[in-house]
């Protein structure tokens, strides 16, 4: 994934901006739970590629997918499926499979990264792949609008472990990763890195509380 991630990683420096919001993750709870139909709406402007779509819309519908009952990413044996089939090129399935993982869970990045590959692969039309770069890159590119990454206190915060690759090699420009360890106090990945243009640092701190607090675990 490092090597094809670093040829859509071009795109990412225009848009990291690091650290310029402030995430609230019990209003985007009460919105998903009690909101429904503003949940709903922002959910649809999401899918539909509205240009009225705003940073914290996408947060909402990133943040807000640990609410859902669609949200499992540790059993999700359609996202193994996916990574089985895309390894053993087979495009077609893996299309068809990305496509029916973002139905339930529109945020999915593996998914997201799933379709621009294959719709590279598989010479689908040139709107279709922009669609799927662009949601790809709208959520790295939040995600790094709610946190700089340089420390537990500003941390970037993903939905999945999976995720902080794709922001460490899709959005990052990082070529090479050191060491992990997991703080328990602060509930943070600390990944040593080489540093790259883009993020400068030798440490990349991943809030990953959200993920072991609401993910169904494996019995």
């Amino acid at each position: 994934m490092k090597k094809i991630l670093t040829v859509l990683v071009f795109l990412a420096a225009t848009a990291a901006s690091f650290a310029q919001a402030r995430l609230d993750i019990a209003t985007i709870e009460d919105i998903v739970k009690n909101e429904k139909q503003y949940y709903n709406d922002i959910l649809e402007i999401y899918r539909n590629d509205d240009p009225l779509l705003r940073v914290d819309d996408i947060a909402l519908v990133y943040y807000g997918q640990v609410f859902r009952p669609a949200y499992k990413p540790v059993t999700d044996s359609n996202e193994k499926q996916l990574n089985k089939l895309y390894e053993e090129n087979k495009y077609i399935e893996a299309h068809e499979l990305a496509q029916k993982i973002l139905e339930y869970n529109p945020v999915s990045l593996n998914a997201l990264f799933k379709m621009i590959k294959t719709s590279q692969a598989l010479a689908r039309t040139q709107q279709e792949f922009e669609t799927y770069v662009k949601k790809f890159y709208g959520i790295l590119g939040m995600i790094t609008q709610y946190g700089d990454g340089k420390s537990s206190k500003n941390a970037f915060t993903v939905i999945t472990p999976e995720d902080q690759d794709y922001v460490i090699y899709g959005m990052l420009g990082i070529k090479k990763e050191i060491s992990r360890d997991f703080d328990k106090s602060s509930l943070c990945n600390i990944i040593l890195v080489e540093p790259s243009d883009i993020f400068p640092s030798r440490r990349i701190y991943f809030n990953l509380e959200l993920f072991l607090k609401h993910a169904p675990q494996d019995k």
